[in-house]
C-alpha cells in the first residue's frame, strides 16, 4: 500500500474540464466549479539535494495518438514548471495560470506496468538543458496501492489512484550534468524482503477539483462553448444527459428528475471496466436549494462529503463546502455558470 506521505502533486490541468449538468431548464449549463480530469498513469520521484527540485511528476495519457505527456519539475520554493508535448495541454495549463512549455519529448515504457518495468523520459527545457529521467518499478501494481493522494492546495482537490506501486533501485533524474538518484524509502522498508525507493507509480488517476470562478457559455445545437474555446457535446441519455469532451477523452452521465440532479458520474472514454467517480446528491440538487453530497469511486468507495447551495436565476451559482476528508475539510468554492444572451 502506498503510504500517506506519497503525495503526488496534481496541478496538471486540474481546471480543464467543468463537466456536470446544472439543475435548470434547457439549455443545460455545466455545474459551476466542478472540474474532472483522468490520467491512465502517473509517476513521481522525490528528488535529493543535488538538484533544486523536491519532486518530478509525469502524467501520461496514451489513449489517443499521439499520447499526451505532462512532466512537472517542482522546485523547493515556488510554483511547478510544466513541460508537455501537446499544444492542447499547453493551452489548458496556460488558461489556468500555470507556468508551462511545449517541448519535444521522447518516452519509452511498457504497455502494462509490472514489477521491474522501466520508464524513460527525455526532453530539453526551454533553455535547452537536457532532462533524462529513468523510473524503475520495484513492486507489483495492485489495489493495495489505491487511495487518495493528498494535494496541498488552496482549493479542494480530490486525486484518487485506483492502483499503485513503488519505485526500485535505478530510479534517477539527470538534469544537465547533475544526477539525483532515488534514496531507499527507509520509513517503510523492511530489508531484505522489502526495499522500496522514494518514487511511486499510480494507474487510473481521477482528479476532481472544485474551483471558484465564473464561466459564460454559448449554446449551439447539441453543444456548449465557453469564452476560452472549450466545446462540450450534449446528448440525451435515459433519464438524464450525457456530456462529453472528446479532446480530453472524458464524459459523464447525469441522472435526475426534470429540473434536478440526483447523481453525476464522471468516467474516462475508451477504458474498459468500472472506472468512475460520482457525485451523489441528497436531496436532489435543484435551483434555490441546498443538498448534501458524497463523492464515490466505483460502486461504493466513498472518498469525500460536503454540501452545496445552488442559487436560482439565469446565472446559476454553486457554493461548495466539505466535511471530509481532512485534506479538504473546511475548504469552500463559489462559482457561477451563465448563458450568453
Amino acid at each position: 500500500m502506498l503510504p500517506s506521505s506519497a503525495r503526488i502533486f496534481a496541478s496538471v490541468a486540474l481546471f480543464a474540464l467543468p463537466v456536470a449538468v446544472a439543475a435548470q431548464t434547457s439549455p443545460t449549463l455545466p455545474l459551476a466549479g466542478v472540474n474532472y480530469r483522468y490520467w491512465p498513469e502517473q509517476i513521481v520521484q522525490w528528488v535529493g539535494p543535488e538538484l533544486p527540485y523536491s519532486m518530478i511528476v509525469a502524467s501520461i495519457d496514451d489513449r489517443s495518438k499521439p499520447a499526451i505527456y505532462d512532466v512537472q519539475l517542482i522546485p523547493r520554493e515556488g510554483a511547478p514548471v510544466h513541460y508537455t508535448n501537446s499544444a492542447q495541454q499547453l493551452a489548458i495549463l496556460e488558461r489556468t495560470g500555470q507556468q508551462a512549455h511545449q517541448v519535444a519529448m521522447q518516452f519509452d515504457g511498457p504497455s502494462d506496468p509490472e514489477k521491474g518495468a522501466q520508464y524513460m523520459f527525455r526532453f530539453n527545457t526551454e533553455k535547452g538543458t537536457p532532462v533524462v529521467w529513468q523510473f524503475v518499478l520495484g513492486t507489483d501494481v495492485t489495489e493495495q496501492g489505491s487511495g487518495l493522494s493528498p494535494v496541498p492546495a488552496p482549493i479542494a482537490i480530490l486525486m484518487y489512484r485506483e492502483q499503485g506501486g513503488l519505485a526500485a533501485e535505478g530510479t534517477a533524474l539527470q538534469i544537465g550534468g547533475v544526477t539525483s538518484t532515488a534514496d531507499v524509502w527507509k520509513e517503510i522498508a523492511q530489508p531484505p524482503y522489502f526495499v522500496p525507493y522514494r518514487g511511486a507509480l499510480s494507474t487510473g488517476v481521477h482528479i476532481l477539483a472544485f474551483a471558484p470562478g465564473d464561466v459564460t457559455w454559448k449554446s449551439a445545437a447539441g453543444s456548449l462553448t465557453d469564452s476560452a474555446g472549450r466545446t462540450l457535446s450534449l446528448a440525451p441519455a435515459g433519464d438524464g444527459t450525457t456530456i462529453s469532451d472528446n479532446s480530453l477523452g472524458v464524459s459523464e452521465s447525469i441522472a435526475g428528475a426534470p429540473g434536478s440532479i440526483s447523481r453525476v458520474t464522471f468516467a474516462p472514454a475508451g477504458v474498459k471496466g468500472n472506472h468512475s467517480v460520482s457525485l451523489q446528491f441528497s436531496p436532489a440538487l435543484a435551483p434555490g436549494s441546498q443538498s448534501s453530497f458524497e463523492v464515490v469511486v466505483g460502486k461504493k468507495t466513498k472518498i469525500a462529503a460536503g454540501s452545496v447551495q445552488e442559487s436560482a436565476g439565469p446565472a446559476v451559482t454553486d457554493s461548495w463546502s466539505f466535511t471530509s476528508p481532512d485534506s479538504v475539510k473546511n475548504l469552500t468554492a463559489k462559482a457561477t455558470a451563465s448563458l450568453q444572451q
